[in-house]
């Protein structure tokens, strides 16, 4: 019997700066996140992109983001296996948002992400852009 292939979780997030301040996610389950999802199958990235945006935030991106960031994880057992793709964009005016899918989002500042990103060195990457 030929067992079932596995192929790694793609999500592709972006990072939407506005006045010194990014966009952030709380889900129901008190998860933290960025804009952005999972790959469809078929889809390319920036289909992707598009889509999630227009489905969490009734967002359109009007210019391909800037590359930001790719992270590759397998897990030590090797059972499982993610890769993250993350772009930046600045954004010149706050956008009206609508959240489609019943999360909370807020802008944060740098100061304020310092309680949610571990990592100070990704904040002040992200805060000089």
């Amino acid at each position: 019997m030929a067992q079932d292939k596995k192929y790694p979780n793609v999500a592709i997030k972006v990072i939407l700066l506005w006045e010194g301040k990014i966009l952030m996610f709380k889900h129901k389950n008190g998860v933290f996140d960025l804009p952005g999802g999972t790959m469809e199958w078929g889809e390319s990235i920036m289909e992707t992109l598009r889509r999630e945006l227009k489905e969490e935030l009734d967002f359109e991106l009007e210019a391909e983001p800037e590359l930001f960031s790719v992270y590759n994880y397998i897990s030590p057992g090797r059972d499982k296996h993610k890769i993250l793709i993350q772009y930046i964009q600045k954004l010149d005016e706050q956008p009206r948002l609508t959240s489609l899918e019943n999360v909370d989002f807020f802008w944060l500042s740098k100061e304020d992400a310092r309680s949610i990103f571990a990592d100070e060195k990704l904040l002040d990457k992200i805060f000089v852009y």
